[in-house]
């Protein structure tokens, strides 16, 4: 170790999955080489020492920017919360599992000045990490190395320092483990469960099966599985022999080889604190309880000594949150209330629309809180309803009743938008819309005059204008970087193929995806075309028993010259692609796809880059949680859009059909020709 650092960072690179026979040790730590074979370090004698692997599988809440391990929960990031109980527990040595952004995870926690307090040594996995947590495991053996029993946990569960320490002082049995049981609960809300069998008082553990298996030859469930363990060296033994039968498995399967061999024991949370972060749901639970302070890790085990508490009120971050400027023409401060006053949401529609609202407003529970779900799927509403804590119905004029309601959210089926969105505005209630608001233009009109006259917020989802890659290239027209706009390229292709039940009723490829080419053609210009010529083919002949399209190219000619062309299919092998390049007099500017990683690999074969995201929910979650925030801004301010902003709507919709009619007729349309052809057109 080097001398004043408590820091040893270890490359994977070089290192095999061990064979189950233990690797010589040396007597001394070192800051080695990643390109060398990995020594084996000895731990000092009675170190207590922990393992933290963030070498997991990723679920929804991982993004290409923020590994579900950086999460920010009160100021901090979530693998440093992890860490910190372990270090108030009395841990004096953390052994460190990282992969996906790894550097990022290594910055983070080295920023933490309360973990100089504890030897870290991070074993870094590189692409490894894919292999899963029992294989990271595996791989960390001989940086383990301990004489003594470890202290095994993820970095998504973190628990009242008197939990770890209860485990901490647990026996193991021989070449076994023990697990921390919460025998209060029989599921985790919004999360999977591990179910635990426990026999006689000593706790020994019979059956650990996973409650989505289902669990008929479970009996009664004595509780689950809380996601934090004490092992003995001899479970690497486990692991390795698992791991010749099959590269990936999950950590449970493990616990249940110990239980058969009778080497595993459990102790119980006995009502102590603890949770864990793998959902929207369990996140958006956390950050309740750290905005109206978190009574967590207040205080070392060792002492009755009072300590700050490390959860920190959610505070915003003032470059997340767009000044609404564009939107409504005024700067928002901000509000001063405390605590923050919440806007109370009715979501109204649980499909896939739905879901990524319901994302949005789980990663904003400081500013919003979901008051109301409406369905007609019963089943699906009461779900929604346990895991939020909310209220549901199938009938939305009991939460436009509900003086509590602030906004109500429309992400139900396209032909209802118009009457949701009516009732709703009517009922005095702010309006977020997911498009199309709707077909028939006079509905359409209706519904912007109904938000002006009432002066009501109404934003229409029109997601991309959120996005931080397009509001960039904006930013870059805008000062003029390119100079004078002459041609704009855009390439819309959808991915995977929607289902058919969804393309029946989803409008058409015009109305469904190029109106959002056209609204960002807009946005960038701030005009709109004088004229449309569409070409298109069928090559799903469903679709085009649906009398549609699934790929066209669209030429869009302006009275100021400019030029756009937009190429959209619904289908692309290779993941979700939507670019935008601008061509001006003074230079060219390009928006590109977001690709599930940054990593370039140049070798004999040639250079390999990564895959695209693969498809709108991958792509596009920061531009859904920027809507919503913004959106909430303008509910708490009561602001409106610009009258221009709000009947843009108009025109848009009589260019996407100006571009379904040139399809459909062979022939450029003109916009000011739209509505002596309407008849032309079929009913959506």
């Amino acid at each position: 170790r080097q001398e004043g650092s408590r820091r040893r960072h270890v490359s994977a690179a070089a290192r095999p999955l061990w064979n189950g026979a233990h690797q010589p040790t040396l007597p001394s730590w070192t800051l080695q080489d990643p390109n060398l074979p990995m020594s084996n370090p000895t731990p000092r004698v009675n170190m207590r020492t922990a393992v933290v692997s963030c070498a997991v599988r990723p679920t929804d809440l991982d993004t290409n920017d923020v590994p579900r391990s950086l999460i920010p929960i009160g100021g901090e990031p979530l693998i440093n919360h992890a860490l910190v109980q372990l270090l108030h527990a009395g841990i004096e040595r953390v052994v460190l599992i990282v992969g996906y952004r790894g550097a990022l995870v290594r910055k983070a926690v080295d920023a933490c000045e309360e973990l100089k307090k504890v030897q870290l040594d991070v074993l870094d996995l590189g692409d490894e990490w894919r292999q899963g947590f029992c294989a990271s495991l595996i791989k960390a053996r001989a940086m383990v190395a301990t004489p003594d029993d470890f202290i095994l946990c993820t970095f998504d569960h973190v628990f009242d320092p008197a939990i770890v320490q209860s485990i901490v002082d647990v026996s193991v049995p021989a070449n076994g483990a023990a697990v921390l049981v919460d025998v209060s609960k029989r599921d985790v809300k919004g999360g999977a469960s591990v179910l635990v069998n426990l026999l006689g008082d000593d706790h020994q553990v019979t059956r650990v099966k996973p409650a989505s298996s289902g669990s008929p030859d479970m009996g009664e469930v004595s509780g689950i599985e809380a996601g934090l363990f004490k092992c003995s060296m001899a479970i690497f033994d486990v692991l390795e022999s698992m791991h010749r039968v099959k590269p990936y498995f999950p950590f449970h399967e493990v616990l249940s080889e110990l239980a058969q061999r009778g080497a595993l024991t459990a102790t119980t949370t006995a009502g102590g604190t603890w949770f864990a972060v793998e959902t929207f749901h369990q996140l958006a639970s956390v950050r309740e309880l750290a905005a109206t302070g978190l009574p967590l890790l207040r205080r070392a085990a060792s002492s009755s000594a009072p300590r700050a508490s490390f959860i920190a009120p959610v505070s915003s971050d003032p470059d997340a949150i767009s000044t609404l400027a564009d939107r409504t023409g005024k700067v928002i401060r901000g509000e001063a209330t405390d605590p923050p006053r919440k806007v109370n949401i009715c979501l109204v529609g649980l499909g896939r629309a739905g879901q990524f609202h319901m994302r949005s407003i789980s990663m904003l529970t400081d500013k919003v809180r979901l008051r109301w779900v409406v369905d007609v799927d019963e089943a699906a509403v009461q779900r929604v309803c346990g895991e939020y804590e909310c209220r549901g119905t199938a009938d939305l004029d009991i939460p436009l009743g509900d003086k509590d309601v602030d906004a109500v959210i429309i992400a139900s089926t396209t032909f209802l938008h118009y009457e949701h969105i009516i009732r709703s505005l009517k009922a005095g209630k702010a309006v977020l819309a997911e498009k199309p608001i709707s077909h028939d233009p006079a509905e359409l009109a209706h519904v912007i005059e109904t938000a002006q006259k009432n002066k009501i917020p109404f934003l229409a989802g029109y997601q991309r204008r959120c996005d931080k890659n397009f509001r960039a290239l904006k930013h870059q027209l805008t000062q003029g970087s390119v100079g004078g706009m002459r041609v704009i390229k855009c390439t819309s292709r959808d991915n995977p193929e929607p289902p058919l039940e969804y393309l029946r009723i989803s409008g058409g490829i015009f109305h469904d995806m190029l109106c959002h080419d056209f609204d960002m053609i807009h946005y960038l210009t701030g005009e709109f075309p004088a004229e449309v010529y569409s070409i298109g083919h069928t090559y799903n002949a469903a679709i085009a028993e649906m009398d549609d399209i699934d790929t066209a190219v669209v030429t869009l000619k302006f009275a100021s010259g400019i030029l756009a062309t937009v190429d959209t299919s619904r289908i692309a092998a290779y993941g979700y692609d939507q670019r935008i390049e601008v061509f001006g007099d003074k230079g060219m500017c390009q928006a590109r796809n977001m690709s599930e990683s940054s990593i370039m690999l140049a070798s004999v074969a040639g250079y390999t880059t990564p895959r695209s995201e693969w498809s709108f929910p991958q792509r596009y979650p920061q531009a859904y949680l920027t809507e919503l925030a913004e959106f909430v801004e303008m509910v708490k301010n009561d602001l409106c859009e610009e009258d221009s902003a709000l009947t843009r709507h108009v025109m848009l919709e009589k260019v996407t059909t100006a571009a379904e009619l040139s399809y459909r007729l062979g022939r450029p349309v003109r916009i000011d020709e739209v509505e002596s052809l309407r008849s032309h057109m079929p009913q959506h």
